[in-house]
């Protein structure tokens, strides 16, 4: 592996697009694990800034948009304004407060997945697990640097494995598979980057595993 492509799949697989990533997978791979959301995309469509798209798509959309782009540009603000000295945050200190807006930003969208989306249950508590697993990882970057990559996609894997095993998505298999090759990738570029030792990486994996498939296995 060169740095070249360490540098490409941490920025494909950026913390801040897992929402969107397992998303896509579920409304794409397996939309029989959101119960309505057929129903709806067949008769519905979502108006995003003028233009028209299909319910999956503009739900997806705005998953991207409420959870990668606006964290994204505030910490683009805060590293203009010098309170983060790095938009890689490879120090804890550079790690606390984007940490504390992302938990704030994704909190928000989590609440309001209850209040407007209430015949799309699945969703919130797949949106929930996400939040407390970034929550967590918050919380530890205070006083130890873990792998929110490796959380990321350990939450992912958990997701789909629990989705696959307790609501029979045999569509899942493959993605499943596919998500677990590319985190191992994942993890020898955070590793050739001496981005995290392997056990700040292990714990992540196994945090974001562990959080993700309870969640969705006691609420879903």
């Amino acid at each position: 592996m060169n740095t070249a492509l360490a540098r490409f799949l941490s920025f494909i697989l950026h913390p801040l697009l897992i929402p969107t990533f397992l998303f896509g997978i579920i409304f794409y791979g397996a939309p029989l694990a959101i119960y309505n959301l057929q129903a709806f995309n067949e008769q519905q469509s979502i108006d995003f800034f003028g233009l028209k798209f299909s319910f999956k798509a503009g739900l997806l959309l705005l998953v991207f948009f409420f959870t990668f782009l606006i964290p994204s540009y505030l910490l683009y603000v805060l590293y203009r304004l010098k309170i983060i000295k790095s938009l890689t945050m490879e120090n804890l200190q550079d790690r606390r407060l984007p940490y504390l807006l992302i938990v704030i930003l994704y909190t928000v969208f989590s609440y309001a997945s209850f209040r407007y989306m209430k015949l799309l249950p699945e969703m919130t508590v797949i949106m929930a697990s996400i939040t407390f697993s970034i929550s967590c990882v918050a919380f530890i970057s205070l006083y130890w640097q873990i792998s929110a990559h490796a959380t990321g996609m350990g939450g992912v894997i958990g997701a789909l494995l629990t989705l696959t095993l307790k609501m029979h998505l045999d569509t899942l298999l493959i993605p499943m598979l596919a998500v677990i090759i590319l985190t191992g990738f994942l993890m020898s570029a955070r590793l050739y980057l001496n981005a995290h030792t392997p056990r700040q990486i292990m714990v992540g994996l196994v945090l974001g595993a562990v959080v993700c498939s309870t969640t969705l296995f006691v609420f879903i």
